[in-house]
């Protein structure tokens, strides 16, 4: 299987971290390797290629295709030198062609979903010396080609700087919200308004990210001690922090109706350095406070500011 002869167990122990647990999708096949069906499909020194490895092939329910999403994931573990815009561009090329010969493979169909999207590929890719150099990867990632093809491919990639934030998340959840939590996906284009376990890849790559968690609050009722169920809104912020991002939070909040329908809301919030700490610090909940005239004056003392652990940075900057 040639560089797929590691198994997607051990690549994936190289993150540092469970990142399927992040996820909650099901786990289908791992560690396969199919024939290559097409002439057109060439391996790195030009010739015929003659097969597909996978590392995993994953599921889950996503609401605004209203169908099961399918997603192929290859992970890929190098030096930062080993990982080039030549390099980014050949994983590309070869996860678009293991879609088209793995999408309606006979040999795989007792793995697919009914009626599953199978056109879906994450690239995971870690610098495994201490040297990942965000800006540059960005910028290949900009300069990339995406072959045109008849079918539409979605193709995701996560270096390491999105690795991270799952990390931060997964460390999150198990650090505050053990009882579990639920990704909430609001109605877009008139799809049908739900929560679930699970999150869609688009979320995994959004700058704000909302979910909720259920308290169990003790209440007296007519002077008899009573449990009731309260939903927290809890929030992933992964934006720029800045004044401008505070209000545009809390627009979200105000459109999807949030602020009406839980009793307290946790910001948590990825942050780079101590200036992004101070910022929340100084403005965040003065700019809440000040949103505009319908924002009800005890809305600042439901919030808690969280902050995601960023492990580049330093403990100071974790306070």
């Amino acid at each position: 299987m040639g560089e797929n002869a590691q198994k997607i167990g051990k690549k994936l122990e190289e993150l540092g971290f469970d990142i399927l647990s992040v996820f909650n999708w099901s786990k289908k096949m791992s560690d396969k390797e199919i024939a290559c069906k097409r002439n057109a499909h060439k391996n790195e020194e030009g010739k015929k290629k003659e097969t597909h490895g996978i590392d995993m092939y994953l599921e889950y329910e996503d609401p605004y295709i209203g169908k099961t999403q399918g997603v192929f994931i290859e992970c890929k573990n190098r030096n930062w030198d080993g990982i080039t815009k030549s390099k980014l561009q050949t994983w590309v090329n070869e996860e678009i062609n293991l879609l088209e010969c793995a999408v309606n493979n006979g040999e795989l169909s007792e793995y697919y979903g009914e009626n599953s999207d199978r056109n879906c590929a994450l690239i995971l890719v870690n610098c495994n010396d201490g040297k990942f150099n965000e800006a540059k990867f960005n910028e290949y990632l900009e300069q990339l080609s995406v072959p045109s093809k008849r079918t539409p491919y979605k193709i995701f990639i996560a270096g390491n700087h999105m690795l991270n934030r799952w990390d931060a998340i997964d460390h999150m959840i198990k650090e505050n919200y053990a009882s579990g939590i639920e990704v909430i996906y609001p109605s877009i284009n008139n799809s049908k308004p739900t929560n679930a376990k699970y999150w869609s890849i688009n979320q995994l790559f959004s700058k704000y990210i909302f979910c909720q968690t259920e308290d169990i609050i003790e209440e007296m009722n007519n002077n008899e001690r009573v449990m009731k169920y309260k939903k927290k809104l809890v929030v992933f912020f992964f934006d720029k922090i800045c004044p401008e991002s505070f209000d545009y939070l809390w627009s979200m909040c105000r459109f999807f109706q949030y602020e009406n329908s839980h009793y307290k809301f946790d910001i948590c919030f990825w942050t780079e350095n101590a200036k992004d700490h101070d910022c929340i610090r100084d403005d965040f909940l003065n700019r809440i406070r000040n949103y505009d005239d319908k924002v009800d004056n005890d809305i600042a003392n439901k919030i808690t500011v969280r902050y995601l652990l960023n492990r580049n940075v330093g403990a100071i900057d974790n306070r």
